[in-house]
C-alpha cells in the first residue's frame, strides 16, 4: 500500500534505452512526489521514499516504498494522499489542460523534463500507484502536457510584472495542517485560487485555540474563513497570511425543490398574469 512502481521503456522493443535517461526519469518522478508531499505541510507524517527493487533490463523498473521519519507514526493514510495528489495532478496537466495548485514553477520545470524525454529516447513511462491506479505517459500525452505548461508559463509572464504588496481581507479554504511557519504557530489552508497557503496565527488566536495539536483537533478538514493581512509576492502569488481571526464556513444545505413547490400557488392563473395582478393589487 505504501509503494509505487515506475517503469520506463523505449519507443519499440528493438530500440535501446539509455540507463542514464531512465534513471533521471525516475529521479524526476520522485521529485514530483516530494513536491506534492511538501504541499501538505504535515511534519508529523513526514516520510522518505526508499528503493525496494530495481531492474536495469528493458523495460527499466524501480519499486519504491515510503518509510516514516518517525517510526512511531503510521503514515499510510498520508502516503495515499500524496500518491493520489500526484496521480490526479499529472492527469490534470495532460488531460484537462490545467495545473494542480501545488505545482510551483520549479516543480513545473521538473515535470516538463519528464514530458520532454518522451520525444528523445523514452517511449513510455508507467507509474503504478497501486489499487488499479496507473498513469501512462507516451509521446502524445507528454506533448499535451508540455502545451499545458507552456500556456501556464505564458500566463505567469503576464502577471510577473506585478510587485509585492499587502492587503487586508479574508480567504476561505479547507484547513489541511497545523504547525509552524517562519518559526511562528500557523495553520495551512487549501484554496481553489491560491492552492496551499500558510496562515501565521496572532497571539489572540493561539490563546483562544491552543497549540497546533489542539488546532488540528478543532479545525482540520473544515472549511474556514481566515481574516488578516494577505502578503502577496511578485506576480500576484499569495505567500502567507497574518491571521487575526478565523470562522467556520457553514455550507448551505441543499433544498429539495419538489418538497417546497406548490403547483396550486397561483390558483391556475398564468404566472405572468399572476405577477401583474399582484403588482397592481388586483389579487383578492
Amino acid at each position: 500500500m505504501d509503494r509505487f512502481t515506475i517503469t520506463v521503456a523505449p519507443t519499440t522493443a528493438d530500440d535501446s534505452l539509455s540507463i542514464r535517461d531512465a534513471m533521471q526519469q525516475v529521479l524526476d518522478t520522485l521529485a514530483i512526489f516530494e513536491a506534492a508531499e511538501r504541499s501538505f505541510g504535515s511534519p508529523r507524517e513526514e516520510f522518505v521514499w526508499r528503493l525496494q527493487r530495481a531492474s536495469t533490463n528493458s523495460p527499466f523498473t524501480v519499486v519504491a516504498f515510503a518509510e516514516a521519519k518517525n517510526p512511531t507514526v503510521d503514515v499510510s493514510a498520508h502516503v495515499e494522499r500524496v500518491k493520489s495528489t500526484v496521480s490526479s495532478g499529472i492527469q490534470e496537466i495532460v488531460e484537462r489542460g490545467t495545473a494542480p495548485a501545488w505545482l510551483t514553477p520549479p516543480e513545473a520545470e521538473i515535470v516538463s523534463g519528464v514530458f520532454r524525454r518522451h520525444s528523445n529516447g523514452i517511449g513510455l513511462t508507467e507509474i503504478d500507484f497501486e489499487q488499479g491506479n496507473v498513469v501512462v505517459l507516451d509521446r502524445q500525452r507528454s506533448t499535451a502536457g508540455l502545451q499545458t505548461l507552456a500556456a501556464i508559463n505564458a500566463a505567469i509572464d503576464v502577471v510577473s510584472g506585478l510587485s509585492e504588496r499587502e492587503a487586508y481581507g479574508e480567504i476561505e479554504g479547507v484547513m489541511v495542517a497545523a504547525g509552524r511557519y517562519r518559526r511562528r504557530p500557523a495553520i495551512q489552508i487549501q484554496t481553489e485560487l491560491y492552492g496551499f497557503t500558510w496562515c501565521q496565527l496572532s497571539e489572540k488566536l493561539v490563546k483562544q485555540f491552543g497549540n497546533e495539536h489542539q488546532m488540528a483537533d478543532v479545525w482540520e478538514g473544515r472549511t474556514i474563513g481566515v481574516t488578516g493581512v494577505l502578503h502577496y509576492a511578485g506576480g500576484a502569488k499569495l505567500t502567507y497570511i497574518d491571521a487575526h481571526s478565523m470562522r467556520e464556513v457553514i455550507e448551505a444545505e441543499r433544498v429539495d425543490l419538489d418538497s417546497v413547490m406548490d403547483p396550486n400557488f397561483t390558483a391556475g392563473i398564468d404566472p405572468h398574469e399572476y405577477l401583474r395582478r399582484l403588482h397592481d393589487g388586483d389579487l383578492g
